[in-house]
Formats: structure tokens, C-alpha cells, sequence
């Protein structure tokens, strides 16, 4: 049997440490990643702008040709009261694989205002709790709770929208730790609207830009194209984002999209991203795609639901 000697031993134990940790991290990017479906996965303010009550269901899963492959499901739901002017909203992330399990719940609250005859101003905060797979010394796997607070404001109209927020703006105490690089507070920028482009159809863009320390300035472009208020179609692309801080370059990916109204309160919809989250953090090398399923249910809608 071969034998390591002990400098070598505490290289494998801190390689597997940091790849577990930053894999652990990379899982509660899921959850925002599905911020065009669901705007209040980054802005707690977007909480109640629909102004009718939302429920909101993916599933995702690496592989589906891989049976027990990777998968997450998340669940956002939001609501008004006090004749719109309050929103509040409730989120849920499970993230599992074979070895790790991330789970993360938060509740949000916002206040929407009129600044003028078209457009509100929605402030919001949110708080909640991420339950994320850490490895100690002894290569055990132990469960690390911690807090989580953000804050945003998002000001719209009709037909436009602009918001800034930081879902997470507490600093946790890591010290020096691995653990501590990957822990990601970034600040989004996000503006959108809707154009008519005929009795039949509506072109919805967006573009989000993300800064956070130590990383370079990340930028998605995209648009849907809805056919009839019945029918839409999507792509959007994603440029930059990586790490000054270890030297990683970010990685660029497309996504593509459909989703179809099935009467008045159900939407489905189906998504394809060409890579993943993960390799953001990780020299992840194995298939690259990412497959979403979406379930969309609204019990009382007030009109065609844009975002």
C-alpha cells in the first residue's frame, strides 16, 4: 500500500476542505440565479409589485438521464395588503447532492409608494437563514447556520423598472478561513420593461449588472417574446463575473427558455442553461448543462404576468 507522508496528508485534507466549502457556497447561488422568473430571489423589494398573490415553483436537475443526478427545488410565494401598499413574501431553497445538502429560508417585507401618476417605489428587506455543509479538520461534515439580511429598493412603472439591492449584506465571522472567499455579498443592478410590438406580441428585455469585492463586474443581457399573452421564449446571455481574488476569469453561458399559460392561473415553463453555477467556484470538468422546470400559480390574477 502506498504510503503519504504528513505534509502531504495536510494537503489532501485542506484540498478536500476548500472544495467542499466553496462547492457548499456555489449552492446558494441557485436560488439567484432564477431571478427573471423570480425578481425577489435578489431584491426583497419586488416583494407585492404584481399586487395579487404569486406562488412560484422550479425544479432543477443536472442530468436527467443520471438517475439520482443532482437536483434542487425552490419555492417563493408573495402577496399584498393594505390595498397594495404592503408586500410580503416567503423563500425556500433545498440543494441537494450525494454529499452535501444546502437549505435556505427567508421572509420579506416591502413598502410601495407613488412618486408620481406612473411610477412606485418599493423598498424591502429581507431575512432568513442558510443551512450550508462545512467541513472541519477531522474531514466531518457539520451544518452551519447563519443569518442572513439584505435590503433594496426597486422603482416602476408599467412598462419599465430599475432596482438595486444587496441580498446579503452581513459579514460573517470566519476569520481567516477558507471559507471566508466564498461567503458572496455582491450588489445588483437590474432594469427591464415591456414593448408592444403588435396586437399579438410583447418583447420583454432585461439586463442585470453584478459587482461584489474582489470580482470582476458581471453582466446578463435577455430578452422574452410572448406570442399571444400565451406562448413566450426567452434567451439571455451572462459575460464576466470571475475572481480577482484566485485568479479565475468567470465563465460565460447562454440560456434559453419556454414557458406557456395554461389558462389563467398556471404558467409552465422550461429552461436550459449550457453551464452551470458551480463552475464559477470550482474547476468543475464534468456536463455542463443544467435543466429547469417551472410551476407558476397565481389563484387570483389581475392581468397578464409580465415578471
Amino acid at each position: 500500500m502506498m504510503k503519504y507522508n504528513l505534509p502531504f496528508k495536510l494537503m489532501l485534507v485542506a484540498a478536500t476542505i476548500l472544495g467542499s466549502v466553496t462547492y457548499s457556497f456555489s449552492q446558494r447561488e441557485v436560488l439567484t440565479e432564477q431571478y427573471v422568473q423570480n425578481p425577489m430571489a435578489i431584491n426583497p423589494a419586488f416583494t407585492g409589485v404584481r399586487e395579487t398573490f404569486n406562488m412560484t415553483a422550479m425544479f432543477r436537475r443536472k442530468w436527467f438521464n443520471i438517475p439520482n443526478s443532482p437536483s434542487s427545488q425552490t419555492f417563493a410565494a408573495d402577496g399584498t395588503f393594505g390595498n397594495g401598499k404592503f408586500g410580503v413574501g416567503f423563500q425556500a431553497l433545498n440543494d441537494q447532492t450525494s454529499y452535501f445538502t444546502t437549505t435556505a429560508l427567508s421572509a420579506s417585507f416591502a413598502y410601495h409608494l407613488g412618486i408620481s401618476d406612473n411610477f412606485k417605489l418599493g423598498l424591502g428587506a429581507q431575512g432568513g437563514i442558510n443551512v450550508l455543509p462545512v467541513f472541519d479538520l477531522s474531514a466531518r461534515t457539520n451544518n452551519r447556520v447563519l443569518g442572513s439580511f439584505g435590503v433594496g429598493g426597486w422603482l416602476y412603472s408599467e412598462n419599465f423598472y430599475v432596482g438595486i439591492s444587496k441580498p446579503e449584506v452581513l459579514s460573517q465571522g470566519f476569520g481567516d478561513q477558507a471559507i471566508s472567499g466564498f461567503y458572496r455579498r455582491p450588489l445588483y443592478v437590474m432594469t427591464g420593461g415591456s414593448y408592444d410590438l403588435g396586437d399579438e406580441l410583447m418583447l420583454l428585455p432585461h439586463a442585470l449588472l453584478v459587482q461584489e469585492k474582489d470580482h470582476k463586474l458581471r453582466v446578463d443581457l435577455g430578452a422574452r417574446l410572448w406570442i399571444s399573452e400565451k406562448v413566450g421564449f426567452g434567451a439571455s446571455y451572462r459575460m464576466g463575473g470571475g475572481s480577482n481574488a484566485f485568479s479565475q476569469s468567470g465563465i460565460n453561458f447562454f440560456q434559453l427558455s419556454g414557458e406557456v399559460n395554461v389558462g389563467k392561473n398556471v404558467r409552465l415553463g422550461y429552461f436550459y442553461n449550457s453551464k452551470q453555477v458551480e463552475q464559477i467556484f470550482t474547476n468543475y470538468t464534468g456536463p455542463k448543462g443544467v435543466h429547469e422546470l417551472m410551476l407558476k400559480f397565481v389563484p387570483n390574477p389581475n392581468g397578464f404576468q409580465k415578471y
